[in-house]
């Protein structure tokens, strides 16, 4: 029987309320001892020595876009599943925006079968919310959720059709699934170069105004009021955005949120040199919606930090700031900067921990990832005092552009379990 024992480590576990210093112990792919120091004397095939560092359930990144099917040149299923579990993260939730895009029953089959055969992190995948991503037309939901998808989304386009958009919640309700949208008037956002601000006018690019994002989520969340289902804001930027979730929270709404570390971590005055790496969408926003988005992670306004990975090609980003495409590649620094929040900010490793794990499986009704007796075996572990750069050379995926580059950063990640078995390099 195959046995793993981590000892020593600082155990949190936020679903279990446990802050401890102990042992877990790992037979086959269940959690079969979590507690205070054993000393085991039977023959096992491993003990790993946590002294000093972070034992925590496996890490969840519920946001990454795929480039397999359709880029597998950029990065193959198999590569993102490698770097995702190389980097402390155990399962990983995609977005439908593939060629051909995930808008039927055949293609979940398909991709959840391919990811089956491949080491590293564990595969989800969230269904189109309409055909071919058209806006619309809505796709055969009932079919997706039937084959596994674990939400609906429409990747970065958002539904402009509000009596299309209510159709789909009111779908979704039915079938107990969330809906994760990606929020910004098109009207406002569409063509446009960054956040609009004093740099942007400075720069001679093109703006677009913060309530692009909050406009569309102000819909969204009557909308929620109306037919009841379950909604989830993707990579929320602003602070006005920040205001209405807290709002919607209040009222009772079965609403949840995310965002990703560039919105926390970076304001739109990077984009100062035309530096096409700080080009994303959304866009970096101002210094006061970073410091609100800080706080929203704090009080848990929003649940959830995913990475936003969007692998883009060299040459669509060795463009004029303007052309370049929008998106980075972030799975590999997910956790590292996340972490980040616990020295920069002081937020407590159980809130950033629960954001990273808890959060994501709540907002998609994935099991619970906890460190109990009887529980898979799907385990992260961080060392909070290991400092280093981060380049994107060193990624696994062959998608190497990062706004975090040459990044100093206090945390590494040094062990990944899924079902038991170690899938760091």
């Amino acid at each position: 029987m195959t046995k793993t024992i981590l000892k020593n480590g600082r155990i949190i576990c936020p679903a279990e309320n446990l802050d401890i210093v102990g042992d877990v112990i790992i037979e086959k792919d269940k959690i079969t001892y979590v507690g205070e120091k054993q000393f085991e004397s039977e023959k096992t095939n491993s003990i790993i020595d946590c002294d000093g560092l972070i034992i925590m359930p496996g890490a969840i990144d519920m946001r990454v876009q795929s480039a397999d099917p359709g880029r597998e040149h950029l990065e193959s299923l198999s590569d993102l599943l490698t770097a995702a579990g190389n980097a402390g993260i155990t399962q990983v939730i995609s977005l439908p925006a593939t060629s051909p895009v995930v808008d039927s029953a055949v293609m979940i089959d398909s991709l959840k079968l391919r990811a089956s055969s491949y080491n590293g992190a564990l595969f989800h995948l969230y269904g189109a919310m309409t055909q071919a991503l058209d806006n619309k037309h809505m796709a055969e939901l009932g079919m997706m959720a039937r084959a596994g998808a674990v939400g609906f989304a429409n990747s970065l386009k958002s539904v402009e059709d509000t009596l299309l958009m209510r159709r789909i919640m009111t779908y979704a309700k039915m079938l107990n699934k969330p809906v994760i949208h990606h929020c910004s008037d098109p009207y406002l956002s569409n063509e446009t170069d960054m956040n609009e601000s004093e740099t942007a006018t400075r720069l001679g690019l093109i703006g677009a105004p913060a309530v692009a994002e909050t406009i569309i989520l102000e819909r969204d969340l009557n909308l929620v009021a109306l037919t009841g289902c379950r909604y989830h804001a993707a990579h929320i930027s602003t602070a006005s955005s920040v205001e209405a979730l807290r709002r919607a929270k209040n009222q009772g709404l079965q609403v949840t949120a995310d965002t990703s570390p560039a919105y926390f971590l970076l304001n739109d005055k990077a984009v100062g040199d035309y530096n096409t790496a700080f080009r994303l969408d959304p866009p970096l926003r101002d210094e006061k919606d970073r410091l609100a988005i800080i706080e929203a992670i704090e009080d848990g306004t929003i649940d959830a930090i995913a990475s936003d990975h969007h692998p883009i090609e060299m040459d669509k980003k060795m463009l004029p700031f303007g052309q370049a495409s929008a998106g980075a590649s972030s799975v590999e620094t997910l956790l590292p900067l996340a972490f980040s929040l616990h020295h920069t900010s002081n937020i407590s490793l159980s809130r950033i921990i629960n954001a990273l794990s808890v959060a994501p499986a709540e907002a998609i009704s994935l099991p619970i990832p906890k460190l109990a007796i009887g529980e898979q075996a799907n385990i992260t572990i961080i060392n909070l005092s290991s400092s280093g750069v981060i380049r994107g050379v060193n990624f696994i995926s062959h998608s190497q552009i990062t706004p975090f580059e040459h990044y100093l950063i206090d945390s590494k990640v040094e062990g990944c379990f899924v079902n038991g078995i170690s899938v760091m390099k």
